[in-house]
């Protein structure tokens, strides 16, 4: 089944999700399966399944991508913290929102509403912590188990099995040591006077909701109630901080977070709009895409003269070219390697919807329900530029060349084959 949904290179299809948002369909073709607002994904090592966070159901599923099949894996659909030292299926997880494979194939679990890191030794199936003691609030490094973390959103591991961690709220980089059992920050800082300053590179009051929700819809293709973007009288040093040490440089909302090729850490700082990279050698910080401010200004340019918009994501292939979630910009984007150009793979700039009578503008938060907005065809089967990829979320890659492509809102996984 694999080699007949998507055979030619370029093209976009649906790979899991019916769009409900209620978790179902274990055991059958994934496509007929509900998938509540799939976030984190990760291809086990031995390339036969795509592993997922189903953050809607706290639950982590898989798809045989030999079969389309979707099982089952950890958790019991109750949004909780229980199960440690026995079978990861009869476990509670709180929020999940990543997964990452170590390179003996058991995967880990961002565990984000239990502020934990979980692990499932994958030829047992038991589950446990290895980071966190579930309290939360930026206390020190020291014995993993005896740290806090504080809504982490995102993991992944470097080619020593070192796990990085993006402990979002308190906007620090964290790195797990398998081998000594304790975590250190590698990069952030962050004050009261951090938290207090008002951003003007962010969006207010995000709320993500399901597709089939009633409540305030974010989905708005002009920036997602964005304040102005006026940079009188605003201090921009605290965004400008590119060539510093990693403990002296702010993220702001880091979400997403990649190893390279070079074991150099990359991160979807989405309160800045940039991908910021930390070079393992020196612990300096950079920028290696976005310039700040939000919004869509073309492609064909260095990705560091380019605008992003809310970065959800960020993803190397094995030939070093980085691909990144530009959620709303409602697009998936790719920096070639060596020459640093920023380009569209997947993505034509809408979010699906139209406005239909519905309160809003821009500024307003508009109050809709599913049934009131009429939604415009993705374009499966089409020219994944051409298509609607509304706010990608996680992204993965398979050794066939097949991207798979987190819509979290609609509740579905995409397949793009790039090569």
């Amino acid at each position: 089944m694999e080699d007949t949904i998507v055979t030619s290179i370029g093209i976009i299809e649906t790979f899991a999700g019916n769009g409900k948002s209620r978790s179902t369909g274990d055991g059958k073709i994934a496509t007929k399966a509900g998938l509540p607002l799939p976030i984190g994904l990760a291809i086990d090592p031995a390339g036969q399944f795509l592993y997922f966070a189903e953050s809607g159901s706290d639950r982590i599923r898989r798809v045989e991508l030999a079969t389309s099949i979707i099982n089952h894996v950890a958790g019991i659909g109750e949004t909780c913290y229980s199960g440690d030292g026995g079978a990861a299926a009869e476990a509670g997880l709180y929020l999940p929102l990543d997964v990452a494979f170590d390179s003996q194939g058991d995967l880990y679990i961002c565990d984000s509403g239990s502020n934990r890191i979980r692990k499932i030794e994958m030829k047992t199936g038991v589950i446990d912590t290895i980071v966190g003691t579930g309290g939360f609030g930026f206390a020190g490094d020291g014995p993993a188990l005896a740290v806090n973390l504080t809504y982490p959103s995102a993991i992944a591991f470097d080619s020593q099995d070192r796990l990085f961690i993006v402990d979002a709220q308190a906007h620090r980089i964290r790195m797990y040591d398998p081998r000594t059992k304790e975590l250190t920050t590698i990069a952030g800082t962050w004050s009261h006077e951090d938290d207090v300053r008002d951003s003007p590179l962010i969006a207010k009051n995000l709320v993500v909701l399901s597709g089939d929700a009633i409540g305030i819809d974010f989905s708005d293709d002009h920036g997602w109630l964005h304040p102005p973007c006026d940079m009188d009288g605003m201090d921009m040093s605290v965004f400008y901080d590119d060539g510093k040490p990693g403990p002296d440089v702010r993220f702001h909302d880091p979400t997403g977070i990649a190893v390279d090729g070079n074991d150099d850490v990359y991160i979807a700082d989405k309160g800045s709009n940039r991908i910021r990279k930390i070079d393992r050698n020196t612990g300096i910080v950079t920028t290696a895409a976005g310039v700040c401010f939000y919004g869509y200004d073309g492609d064909g340019k260095s990705a560091t003269q380019a605008m992003l918009n809310a970065p959800e994501a960020v993803l190397f292939d094995p030939h070093g070219h980085m691909y990144i979630s530009d959620a709303m910009n409602h697009r998936v984007r790719r920096v070639e390697a060596g020459t640093g150009t920023i380009t569209t793979i997947a993505g034509n700039g809408e979010s699906g919807y139209k406005d239909s009578g519905a309160m809003g503008g821009c500024g307003m938060a508009k109050f809709v329900k599913a049934v009131d907005k009429e939604m415009i065809k993705h374009g499966d089967g089409r020219v994944a530029v051409d298509a609607v990829v509304n706010s990608p979320a996680g992204l993965a890659l398979d050794a066939n060349g097949f991207l798979f492509i987190c819509e979290r809102g609609e509740n579905k996984i995409r397949r793009l084959k790039l090569y």
